[in-house]
């Protein structure tokens, strides 16, 4: 996983992650606030969340190639707190797709590409 530290709050972070993801043809199709559920159970944990995104025009081709590759899409980022500090973590789509036997690197390239995009908040 690539770890970058955002010079934004959390909650500033995950707007402007989230404004990139639209900006650039993304959906964002999920958000999982692991801080919130925690608390559900009585647990603490400093503000984590989880955002799901993705283009279907784009991981359909992947899919059509390797099927198994569904279960590492959509793409996904997750946002924290340590410290005061905000972080951003990831994996290059291109290192997933290694993983699984993709061919397609012009997909992979432009879905990294995408990545570091949307990580220039």
């Amino acid at each position: 996983m690539i770890t970058v530290e955002s010079p934004y709050s959390f909650d500033e972070t995950v707007k402007r992650l989230k404004e990139k993801m639209y900006g650039l043809g993304a959906e964002v199709l999920a958000e999982i606030d692991h801080s919130t559920n925690a608390k559900k159970v009585g647990m603490e944990l400093e503000p984590t969340v989880v955002i799901y995104f993705g283009n279907p025009k784009v991981g359909t081709i992947l899919m059509q190639e390797v099927r198994e590759i569904a279960y590492e899409l959509p793409l996904r980022v997750v946002v924290w707190t340590s410290s005061g500090k905000t972080y951003v973590g990831f994996r290059k789509p291109s290192e997933i797709g290694k993983e699984y036997g993709i061919k397609n690197n012009d997909i992979l390239k432009k879905m990294d590409s995408l990545m570091e995009n949307i990580l220039n908040i």
